[in-house]
């Protein structure tokens, strides 16, 4: 039981640690700033669209439209792919900011704030969209997407990994 147990918390691990040459730490820094302010300013954006969405928001109840939804929710097929590519996006580089800023200073205050924000997005664009048209589940699926990619990624990883190494012994 304690083996399958430190085989899948090692990925979980490795989910944060992986992908980076621990000896090229100093020449990876600049890389590592530029993706920390793409990643922050992707991050901005897309918050901002998902709380303000193109075309704005319903300003009175009338003609079958309610106050305070959006727009462009109008176009149901194009809204939908809005909402689930713009929660993509946004949902991939909070990942990128927390995987950039894993085991330094101040990073439990990070993920907080980065939890926080996301809750925030998520009841914007929960209010922000009419309740019978939305496909809630696939804006759900698109923010979950990229943790639940590199989770799969690093156990697959470190289960190729640990087969090799006892197929060697």
């Amino acid at each position: 039981m304690t083996n399958i147990i430190s085989r899948i918390g090692k990925p979980i691990k490795q989910w944060f640690i992986q992908d980076f040459d621990q000896t090229s730490e100093e020449l990876d820094a600049p890389f590592k700033n530029n993706m920390l302010v793409v990643a922050t300013l992707i991050v901005a954006v897309t918050f901002q669209t998902g709380i303000n969405p193109p075309g704005g928001a319903w300003e009175e109840t009338k003609d079958g439209h309610e106050a305070g939804k959006a727009i462009f929710a109008c176009h149901k097929i194009p809204f939908h792919i809005f909402l689930i590519l713009n929660t993509l996006a946004f949902s991939m580089s909070t990942q990128i900011i927390l995987r950039l800023v894993y085991n330094r200073k101040l990073y439990f205050e990070v993920v907080v704030a980065t939890v926080s924000m996301v809750a925030t997005y998520d009841t914007a664009v929960w209010s922000l969209s009419p309740e019978k048209d939305v496909k809630f589940r696939y804006v759900c699926l698109a923010a979950l997407f990229p943790y639940l990619w590199r989770l799969s990624y690093q156990t697959f990883k470190t289960f190729m990994c640990s087969s090799r190494q006892s197929s060697t012994k």
